[in-house]
């Protein structure tokens, strides 16, 4: 069974990882642009050129090391459009530079209903039930359920840091609302406005029939696409992580294979992706019956066929990582073909499940914040002559 990364090796990831961070946080410390708080610049302007365009507003200054829900006191029902901007960071660790934006720390609650997180600094959304809207920032994989319970009853240690928030709630249209708030307002909130504007007229949906982990939060990571040959999954990771899935289950046979094309255009990582500070991927994996899942991976520099469990609180009980592609092999289409049930053996091993359940495309550049570009297509579950199409591409 694959085990975590440790001894010299991790070491010297972690060195090459943390030297230079540590360094410019000795020398200059975290170099962020500090804005004024979006109250003071949209405040003004609400009162003056939106009055009719806003049905209400709430600004919050949300402290990662609170862990506490904060009331907005924003009611809506079904329909309403929403639109939260967000700017600040919450930081994991400072002398590392690892850090969150809004479009990875702040999440969502409408009255007693589910859990959800924006999907950028500057997302909008159709409310889906009736209650008072209320907000958190806390990082992703925080919770146990879709209630808003933390993970083992206990609230995160070790964030910190402000993510300053502005809620507004559209009289109409959250697309139209913002393309004339941000003529009124000056440049960078501006730009935030009129991207928010364009976003809430196109969303960008995830493919037809995969779904974000709820864990993680809805993304923007992940969009069908069309070129010049033919239809793909599109994914583009930036200081984000998402993990697309779709249903897919058949009985674990002998003779089943994960079988799939894909293009990697740019690496997230230029470090050894096997320690957490510099766990930044891109992936396709498989999921079991019992809960477990096999990833195959691109890596920066490790070694085709390395094996290893995911270095991830929660999921290194679940998750196993297998390097089939490196670096090397980036800009042009490759196809695959596992057989899951020898992959599983090999890299998991214990009592076999029964069948697999789902797939997913997994992308994160969390850590080191970097960017990751990747296509993918034709992928299907094959077993003889049965073959699931997953992608339908």
């Amino acid at each position: 069974m694959a085990e975590k990364t440790s001894g010299l090796r991790a070491l010297t990831t972690l060195a090459r990882f943390a030297a230079p961070r540590l360094a410019r946080y000795l020398i200059s410390g975290n170099a962020i642009t500090t804005n004024a708080s979006l109250k003071s610049q949209l405040a003004p302007v609400l009162e003056t050129n939106a009055q009719n365009l806003i049905a209400d507003a709430a600004y919050q200054a949300l402290d990662a090391e609170a862990g506490t829900w904060i009331d907005t006191r924003v009611s809506v029902t079904p329909g309403d459009e929403v639109t939260i901007l967000g700017q600040g960071a919450f930081w994991m660790s400072k002398p590392l530079d690892i850090r969150l934006g809004a479009g990875s720390a702040v999440w969502v609650r409408i009255g007693d209903g589910d859990v959800f997180k924006v999907t950028s600094d500057a997302a909008s959304f159709v409310a889906q039930k009736s209650g008072q809207v209320s907000l958190i920032a806390v990082g992703p994989g925080a919770w146990e359920n879709t209630q808003g319970e933390y993970l083992g009853g206990e609230v995160p240690s070790g964030p910190q840091g402000v993510i300053d928030v502005a809620l507004l709630k559209w009289n109409g249209k959250a697309a139209e609302g913002l393309a004339q708030l941000a003529r009124a307002v000056s440049s960078p909130l501006g730009d935030m406005l009129g991207r928010a504007a364009g976003k809430a007229l196109e969303p960008v949906a995830a493919p037809e029939g995969w779904r974000y982990l709820w864990r993680l939060g809805d993304g923007e990571l992940y969009q069908a696409a069309s070129g010049s040959e033919g239809h793909c999954i599109h994914c583009t990771t930036h200081e984000d992580v998402g993990i697309l899935q779709i249903p897919a289950e058949r009985p674990l046979t002998d003779t089943l294979t994960l079988n799939w094309d894909w293009l990697a255009h740019q690496l997230p990582s230029s470090l050894p992706e096997d320690i957490e500070p510099t766990h930044d991927y891109l992936s396709i994996a498989v999921e079991f019956d019992n809960g477990l899942d096999l990833t195959y991976m691109w890596s920066a520099a490790l070694p085709k066929d390395t094996i290893f469990q995911c270095p991830l609180a929660w999921w290194d009980e679940r998750e196993t990582h297998w390097v089939i592609r490196t670096k090397d092999e980036l800009g042009c289409w490759l196809s695959e073909e596992r057989s899951i049930k020898q992959d599983y053996e090999r890299a998991i091993g214990g009592e076999l499940p029964a069948k697999v359940v789902q797939v997913w495309l997994i992308a994160n550049s969390l850590f080191q914040r970097g960017t990751g570009k990747c296509d993918y297509r034709a992928i299907r579950l094959v077993d003889g002559e049965d073959v699931l199409n997953v992608s339908q591409t």
